[in-house]
């Protein structure tokens, strides 16, 4: 049976998908190996899930080999992502609502 650490992220709707892919699997490699201290043998596995409201959502899961690296490794690769992210220009939109208003002007 496989355990994986799962996170989900989303981008901004400008966002160059094949760069974000790229990015957050070589993030997920260099996590794996500064948390667990070896290679990452099994490729993760990303999946652009959905247009949201405001961002293109995906899922990053890493294969780990016992339960208790789960969080340890979630924790750590969302630091690293979100640090590789600012440092490559993509964004991660946070929730805009625009509200127009009837009635007098």
């Amino acid at each position: 049976k496989s355990l994986w650490a799962e996170v989900h992220v989303g981008v901004h709707y400008d966002s160059d998908l094949e760069h974000v892919e790229r990015v957050a699997s070589e993030v997920a490699y260099d996590t794996y190996k500064d948390v667990i201290g070896e290679e990452l043998r099994v490729p993760p596995k990303i999946h652009f899930l959905e247009f949201a409201d405001s961002s293109i959502n995906l899922r990053v899961r890493i294969n780990v080999k016992q339960f208790g690296d789960r969080i340890n490794l979630q924790h750590n690769y969302i630091k690293h992502l979100h640090k590789r992210f600012n440092e490559e220009g993509i964004e991660i939109p946070f929730p805009i609502r625009t509200v127009y208003m009837k009635g007098e002007e």
